[in-house]
């Protein structure tokens, strides 16, 4: 049984755990709570073998995520206590490349600041053909400084420029043309298109995707020639791992594969 959260829905059936920002009202913005429970229910699906992949996805029509509650991101607070603030979004996008389990962002309506950035470090990302990608920190004096890292990952380097100096929005089909999501489908199809994705990547080695998760961004941060040495390496394990065995021997017999996750 999943634990109860203010701010956030969580089931998990049929190896695709399902995680919801609950505040519809406020346009599912990031408030301190709804920040401290996303790191602890990340880091509780993690390790629970019935939750194979993760989807994440925004409660209510408006928004996916509207960025930070600036009531309660913004307030008076020391340079120390306001920096705590801040590291905790930081620790949640620098802790899901670094998960085993797959993640996909199912994105509809806004997804701006922080929500940009908590859809950009999903390893997957499907969106509404209606969804609103942006960075409008600059409009209010600020900067989006933390959710640079993960958006850059996967977009256009001058375009995300262009998105923080501007503080201009960018549709769908846009973001798919920058590599900023993987899919774009109509809002009637999202939650098909991104459950059947789940689905897929749920019924392969857990094994497999945990390691191909690991190979692909730690080869994001290597030189050429450090990387091929490390991609050799990860082979031989990969190679010699129970599921591999497993789905050669599947394969051979014509039958579904029986994956481990060893």
């Amino acid at each position: 049984m999943s634990p109860a959260y203010e701010t956030l829905l969580v089931e998990v059936q049929d190896g695709v755990a399902t995680l919801t920002l609950n505040r519809p009202e406020a346009r599912n913005a990031l408030n301190p709570v709804m920040i401290r429970e996303i790191r602890d229910a990340l880091a509780a699906l993690d390790p629970d073998p019935a939750a194979r992949v993760i989807v994440v996805r925004g409660a209510g029509d408006r928004a996916f995520c509207a960025g930070a509650d600036l009531k309660g991101m913004f307030g008076e607070a020391s340079i120390l206590e306001a920096r705590d603030r801040y590291a905790g979004l930081a620790g949640i996008l620098e802790a899901m490349p670094r998960m085993r389990t797959p993640i996909i962002g199912q994105v509809h309506g806004y997804a701006l600041a922080g929500g940009c950035g908590l859809a950009a470090a999903c390893d997957l990302v499907v969106a509404s053909e209606d969804a609103v990608f942006g960075l409008p920190e600059i409009k209010l004096g600020l900067l989006p400084l933390m959710v640079m890292a993960p958006i850059l990952r996967g977009a256009a380097p001058k375009r995300v420029l262009a998105m923080v100096l501007s503080g201009a929005e960018v549709a769908a089909p846009e973001a798919l043309a920058i590599g900023l999501v993987t899919h774009v489908v109509p809002r009637t199809e999202l939650e098909e298109r991104a459950s059947r994705l789940a689905r897929d990547l749920a019924g392969q080695s857990p094994a497999a995707l945990a390691l191909a998760k690991e190979a692909f961004y730690n080869t994001l941060e290597l030189p050429y020639t450090q990387a091929l040495p490390y991609l050799r390496d990860l082979l031989t394990i990969v190679a010699r791992s129970e599921d591999a065995r497993e789905g050669l021997a599947a394969c051979r017999e014509k039958r579904p594969p029986r994956w481990t996750g060893r």
